[in-house]
């Protein structure tokens, strides 16, 4: 297929206008990947231009306040990486998501060590991607994120930039004189002149009173040894602020990038990757599958929620998503002033509708689902761990906003709980010190891996898509067979449990609630901080008598177990909270009893067949048996050495 070396110009009806190629090489470590093989890398910039009239365009909040250029449309571009084959068709098209600007699916499916990632983002790890004939695309669309990221006009009226509140929250570690504002690494918007009326509150967890702290005993910018120095993204305190207390900061900001010009990037990137204007070496994917994981798995839940998945002239441009690790919300993605790498301040994303089918929420009366009734809507499957269950938002996925009824997946998605695991995947060897803070918890984090699951769930969706499988049925708790229960009656099967000597407190579990953010919250224009009333129900997968999850796709560290695995855990006493619950992490605690009883020979076979149930059932492809197997002689190892 011919190329141009750095530019490459269409005239199509598609919204990217313009494609440059900055950099197209030989896929490292890719010649010895199956039939598909081997592959390129091409990394570039996509320039968009998107009708702001469009009805296809219109959800997107300040739309119609950006500037336009001669032909009425509205231009921003961003950053694209893409590896495909160059000498056979590609399967599909995997369009992933970045997380705050970091490529996902190297680490996710391809099990790419964290040391490779570090060399190099594209790491090729075991190839798994790449010998099941998908085509990667990586697709920036977050207008503040460090990595890959996206370009997008800011709303103006009459020339003049807009003004409206921010909200961060920051619950530090460690008592300190100064505070980054940056929500999960990054500041949206800076601290300047016009913060002069910023308001700070504190809580002692996130349920407690908010209580307004006195203006004149803090201030912006930050005291490094001792001096005050100027800076638009920090606060600083002479007292000190606590470990452990949450700090919301409440301020003024002028300039207002069209955030969710980013949601129309993925929809319109996904579209022209499977166009005859693709740019690799051979015929165009027939598919395309967008996967997201927390904070992105939450933007193609936003995705859905707006129906940004049929490009401007109608096209069907998702055959699949997956929205990965995002329980049941969506986030700070459209709204003005959004700030993408916040999670879980009360904010447009927080509110219902949260399980795809429409009911009636009791509480507010208003009647909706994420996927508004629409007839066409692309297949879904929605996986989580049992953290975003015990965050307090998963279950709302599938059960009423009353907490008493379940809700049955729409006939096209597959809801899924991955139970024993946690939000950021197994952590091997055991350590109780989270690598992406050095904060510690309280105690050793869980071991337990979904690689396994999330690799059978792509290939499942793939088939499902080309006709030629109908996927397992969804495997979630329910509350018509007593596997969805309230926390409180799971923590007090944990009270004398041998290894646990503090248990989170039930009144500063975290939830969601009904929300008011004003009046033109309708209009994505929100008031800050977020009056909260009734809260919504939070429920959990139950425990045996082992204290291990009963429902959901159980691996053999639950069905032959050695310990117990959860999805929750403490901070550390030394962190300040210790009745919280530390974010993103769950436990492992080895059990001497339960591994006593257990010889590694008859363990190892009691594994085996485990497995092949997961095999045959398809929630584990035949291919990862030996990993789990080999798991499992190691695991056996770890226990005996770990064993409480």
């Amino acid at each position: 297929m011919h190329w141009v070396a750095y530019s490459r110009l269409w005239t199509s009806r598609l919204a990217v206008l313009k494609l440059d190629i900055r950099k197209r090489m030989p896929y490292v470590g890719s010649e010895n990947l199956g039939k598909y093989g081997p592959f390129e890398r091409i990394d570039g910039i996509l320039h968009y231009g998107v009708d702001p009239s469009d009805a296809h365009n219109t959800n997107i909040v300040d739309i119609d306040l950006a500037s336009r250029d001669p032909s009425g449309l509205v231009r921003f571009s961003g950053d694209f990486t893409l590896i495909a084959p160059t000498k056979r068709t590609p399967r599909s098209l995997l369009l992933e998501v970045p997380n705050r600007g970091n490529r996902l699916s190297f680490r996710m499916f391809n099990r790419a060590n964290m040391a490779a990632i570090l060399r190099d983002p594209c790491s090729v790890g075991d190839g798994f991607i790449f010998r099941h004939g998908f085509a990667l695309l990586s697709v920036g669309w977050q207008f503040d994120a460090m990595g890959m990221n996206i370009q997008v006009p800011e709303a103006t009226i009459n020339g003049n930039p807009l003004k409206g509140g921010v909200i961060c929250r920051i619950q530090p570690s460690r008592k300190s004189r100064s505070l980054f504002v940056g929500q999960l690494g990054s500041t949206a918007y800076r601290l300047n002149e016009g913060t002069s009326q910023a308001r700070l509150y504190e809580q002692i967890h996130l349920n407690a009173p908010r209580v307004e702290v006195d203006p004149s005993s803090w201030s912006i910018g930050r005291i490094e040894a001792g001096t005050m120095e100027t800076s638009e993204e920090h606060i600083c305190s002479q007292e000190g602020f606590s470990a452990g207390k949450i700090y919301t900061l409440v301020y003024d900001a002028s300039g207002a990038p069209v955030v969710g010009l980013g949601l129309l990037a993925l929809r319109d990137a996904g579209s022209y990757f499977r166009s005859s204007n693709y740019p690799g070496r051979t015929s165009p994917p027939p598919s395309v599958i967008a996967f997201g994981a927390s904070q992105t798995g939450r933007v193609l839940r936003h995705l859905l929620y707006e129906g940004l998945y049929e490009s401007e002239d109608g096209e069907f441009v998702f055959d699949g998503v997956m929205p990965h690790i995002a329980g049941a919300q969506r986030g700070d993605f459209n709204h003005r002033f959004a700030q993408p790498s916040s999670m879980g301040v009360p904010a447009c994303g927080q509110m219902f509708p949260f399980a795809s089918r429409t009911t009636t929420d009791p509480l507010t009366g208003w009647r909706e689902g994420l996927f508004r009734d629409k007839q066409r809507v692309p297949k879904v499957f929605q996986t989580n761990t049992s953290w975003e269950y015990w965050r307090g938002d998963a279950a709302l996925g599938h059960v009423s906003t009353s907490g008493d009824a379940d809700i049955e997946p729409a006939p096209q998605e597959r809801l899924y709980l991955f139970a024993g695991t946690h939000h950021i995947n197994a952590v091997v060897p055991v350590s109780d010190t989270l690598v992406h803070t050095g904060d510690r918890v309280r105690y050793p984090m869980n071991t337990v891996s979904y690689t396994p699951l999330i690799r059978a769930a792509l290939l499942n969706m793939l088939e499902w898509i080309e006709g030629s499988s109908i996927p397992p049925s969804s495997q979630i708790p329910r509350i018509a067979d007593g596997t969805l229960v309230s926390r409180k009656a799971v923590l007090s099967k944990f009270e004398n449990v041998s290894g646990l000597d503090r248990l989170p407190d039930v009144d500063a579990l975290p939830h969601l609630s009904v929300i008011d953010l004003g009046l033109l919250a309708s209009q994505g224009v929100c008031n800050f901080p977020a009056r909260e009333t009734q809260p919504y129900p939070a429920l959990v997968c139950d425990v045996g008598d082992d204290v291990n999850e009963v429902a959901g796709i159980r691996l053999p560290d639950l069905t032959v177990p050695l310990g117990f695995h959860t999805g929750w855990n403490l901070r550390h006493e030394d962190s300040g909270g210790a009745d919280q619950l530390a974010t993103f992490a769950g436990f492992s605690i080895f059990d001497r009893t339960m591994v006593s009883r257990r010889a590694k020979p008859k363990y190892i076979e009691q594994v085996r067949i485990s497995v092949d149930e997961l095999v045959d059932q398809r929630f584990v492809l035949k291919e990862d048996r030996w990993l789990l197997q080999r798991t499992a002689q190691f695991r056996h190892e770890l226990a005996t050495i770990n064993a409480i």
